[in-house]
């Protein structure tokens, strides 16, 4: 007999939406909750259109920035990789760095070896600009982002004074969905949201068709995006991580 305490989700499948790349650890989380798990990427992260130029101009001045901002690992990944490329990353050394929440803070730790200087107590991108000091005169912050990024934090930073150069660092798009895996994914029990583009790009796989699994969302900005595609969502997860979306979907699907 399963025990329902260590495995909630036994019998439940559960679609993992985010980039290939990403799914890995939070399969395994769920799995061993007892879930089946699709992992049915509703995006995938390639260079922005601009070719990167934007963003090599400004690693390249990266002195003149007091402060860098990140809102998602992608950010970090791409940022990093372009500094590596143009042989500037020893210069995030001498800037200030944010991050909207643990795992983006996690990821860019791992990148400079030393702590993030601040991540806001709501790990969002309202929380973010609401947790910034107040800039002096000569302050600039850099927000390297995705090409898709709502201006929740550049709007935020600006609002209160502060001069931003945002540059996209990468840009999502849409994958096909396979026959198999869009049978797979329309049987669910629970769908799983990082991103509103996520949001975005799963339901432009399903091409008009309804979304029959429990939502499940990382955070408030991407729980926002499936109220505005009008999807109900049943749960939210307490924090940005694995472990609290595995608790979100068991509360879902037990709701």
């Amino acid at each position: 007999m399963t025990d329902r305490r260590s495995d909630p989700l036994a019998g439940r499948t559960v679609v993992i939406t985010r980039a290939s790349h990403q799914a890995a650890s939070l399969a395994a989380a769920l799995r061993e909750r007892g879930a089946t798990v699709v992992v049915a990427p509703a995006i995938a992260v390639v260079p922005p259109l601009d070719g990167g130029q934007p963003l090599d101009d400004a690693l390249l001045r990266l002195e003149q920035y007091s402060w860098v901002a990140f809102t998602s690992s992608n950010a970090v990944a791409a940022t990093f990789a372009r500094a590596d490329r143009r042989g500037v990353r020893r210069r995030f050394a001498r800037v200030r760095t944010a991050a909207v929440g643990p795992t983006t803070a996690a990821r860019v730790e791992a990148e400079i070896n030393r702590p993030v200087t601040l991540v806001p107590e709501r790990h969002d991108a309202v929380g973010l600009a609401s947790a910034f000091p107040e800039p002096r005169p000569d302050d600039w912050c850099f927000v390297p982002q995705s090409a898709q990024a709502r201006p929740e934090l550049v709007d935020g930073l600006r609002a209160r004074g502060w001069s931003v150069d945002a540059v996209n660092a990468y840009r999502t798009v849409t994958p096909t969905l396979s026959d198999h895996l869009a049978a797979d994914v329309s049987s669910a029990d629970a769908v799983v949201f990082a991103s509103p583009s996520a949001v975005r790009g799963h339901l432009s796989q399903l091409g008009g068709d309804s979304l029959t699994g429990k939502v499940v969302c990382i955070g408030r900005t991407t729980a926002a995006a499936c109220h505005e595609a009008e999807l109900p969502v049943a749960a939210v997860a307490d924090g940005p991580t694995d472990a609290g979306l595995v608790e979100a979907v068991v509360a879902a699907v037990h709701g």
